[in-house]
């Protein structure tokens, strides 16, 4: 039913038996709390289950912390259409064999093991080596006891330091036979995790565009990088005067072209890295095709159109509820919290239409804010954030909670994560991992 949310991410806990660096929750400006779902409030989703193709039993927590989570499972799996799956993303640290048994017996039919780098022991630090392993063993033992068959993968969060380990992972999951690879850019918590992201905001249409530029710029004696102290400079030479004449044929022909162009981040662009790591996307994808096993790849560099940045969360009917009850329309706002964007710091304002211990969630889902925002998200009729030469306005930091961008539109879609294809999860493709 279109009038009903077809996804649901559920946040079982917010607690976690790990404090990873990257993860926003362990960053400063964190402000979701810390606690366990209720069972009470969690019974109040039992309706929304029947009309669920999806429910993720996630989100910025350790689900295997929650002492209920085999029950969750039960009663979703009670409830939901004969064709809908129930799943979960876990560190896997928690797996032994009892609790194995209690999910599968409970009905889970899909595990996403989080692995660290270096596919030769991908554990979570020193001591958990082979935890992922362990996890997927136990858990195909498990089903094959139960007689059921649970759709197993593995999600990877690529930065500088661990990129060229992308191949060879797709060689371990493969080799672990699990049915599917997540790989995902990181969302840099801090500033001085930005030395490890790998994602370029800037769109690869604005990126082409500017570097066939390079070679007259070379001609001139100068590089890209120049441009912006030339700029500035009171007296100019004839070759500077050359650069800024450059310059503004590069400027009109992108707008000839409807490109936006950031020349101060373009003109640092290293080109180098974005090659070497296109080829390390296609030794993947041509070792997982070999191996059948599906990987999903994030984007490179940011898509140039509107009609290419589009909201998976809408796409896949999305709701998401936090361990209290209230509810979200995405991942992105679901919390409040801090992260880098674009190389400053922004402060995300969770959105909220209601709290389903007080009101059911087809009353939430139904209501006319939340449908306003879900029309205009799936519209993707956002500004280019990326390729803005202006820098971060003041709706992008978040200093204060979002109104409307600069094309008039209220939602903060523009320089979501997800929208670009920099962040992927469980869940958030409009076509889930099939059964």
């Amino acid at each position: 039913m279109n009038d009903l949310p077809r996804t649901l991410f559920v946040e079982t806990t917010t607690r976690c038996n790990l404090a990873c660096p990257m993860c926003v929750k362990n960053a400063p400006g964190w402000r979701g709390g810390e606690g366990h779902m209720a069972w009470e409030v969690f019974e109040r989703l039992e309706p929304a289950f029947e009309h669920a193709q999806a429910v993720i039993l996630n989100g910025m927590g350790e689900p295997l912390l929650h002492p209920d989570l085999p029950r969750m499972i039960a009663l979703t799996k009670a409830r939901q259409p004969a064709n809908g799956w129930c799943g979960l993303q876990t560190n896997g640290l928690l797996l032994d064999e009892r609790s194995v048994r209690e999910l599968v017996q409970a009905g889970l039919d899909v595990c996403c093991l989080s692995v660290d780098g270096d596919a030769a022991r991908l554990g979570h630090g020193p001591g958990q080596e082979g935890t992922a392993a362990r996890g997927v063993s136990l858990l195909k033992a498990s089903a094959a006891q139960c007689g059921r068959t649970i759709r197993l993968g593995a999600e990877f969060v690529l930065m500088k330091s661990n990129a060229h380990e992308l191949p060879g992972l797709v060689d371990w999951a493969a080799g672990l036979g699990l049915n599917f690879l997540l790989v995902t850019h990181m969302l840099p918590a801090s500033p001085a995790q930005e030395t490890e992201a790998l994602f370029h905001p800037c769109s690869r249409a604005a990126l082409t565009f500017f570097s066939r530029f390079q070679p007259r710029v070379e001609a001139l004696g100068f590089g890209l990088s120049d441009l912006a102290r030339t700029a500035i400079k009171y007296r100019h030479s004839a070759a500077e005067d050359g650069l800024l004449k450059l310059a503004r044929q590069m400027r009109q022909g992108a707008q000839a072209r409807g490109l936006w162009l950031d020349m101060e981040r373009l003109a640092h662009t290293d080109f180098t890295q974005l090659d070497e790591l296109a080829g390390l996307f296609n030794q993947a994808r041509q070792r997982a095709a070999a191996a059948g096993l599906d990987l999903r790849l994030p984007e490179l560099t940011a898509p140039a159109q509107s009609q290419d940045r589009r909201c998976a969360f809408t796409e896949a009917q999305a709701a998401c509820i936090d361990w209290r009850g209230e509810v979200s329309p995405c991942n992105f706002l679901w919390h409040g919290y801090e992260c880098q964007i674009y190389g400053e710091t922004k402060r995300v304002h969770p959105t909220r239409f209601g709290d389903i211990s007080a009101t059911p969630l087809a009353e939430i889902w139904r209501s006319p804010e939340f449908r306003v925002f879900r029309e205009q998200a799936r519209a993707g009729e956002y500004p280019p954030c990326g390729d803005c030469a202006t820098g971060l306005c003041s709706d992008i930091r978040g200093h204060a909670p979002f109104e409307r961008d600069c094309l008039g539109a209220t939602v903060p879609c523009g320089h979501c994560p997800w929208a670009v294809g920099q962040l992927m999860c469980l869940g958030s493709e409009p076509d889930p991992p099939a059964r």
